[in-house]
């Protein structure tokens, strides 16, 4: 992970697995527009509810599973 991007994973909350991550430089600013579009692809492409798919920012500490 490098420090010039922030990092995310997309969650999906029926079932609780990582469905999807995604880095998004930090030089792009609000990251928020890149994010409910990747929300709402992936939510598309694997034939889930949009409100059953959330995002959370990761960080180079967190233990891995």
């Amino acid at each position: 992970m490098t420090k010039d991007a922030k990092h995310y994973k997309f969650i999906n909350n029926e079932t609780g697995n990582v469905i999807y991550f995604l880095s998004i430089p930090r030089a792009k600013g609000d990251a928020r527009e890149i994010l409910e579009n990747t929300r709402h692809k992936l939510a598309v492409e694997n034939g889930l509810y949009i409100g059953s798919i959330y995002y959370l920012e990761t960080t180079k500490t967190e233990p891995s599973k």
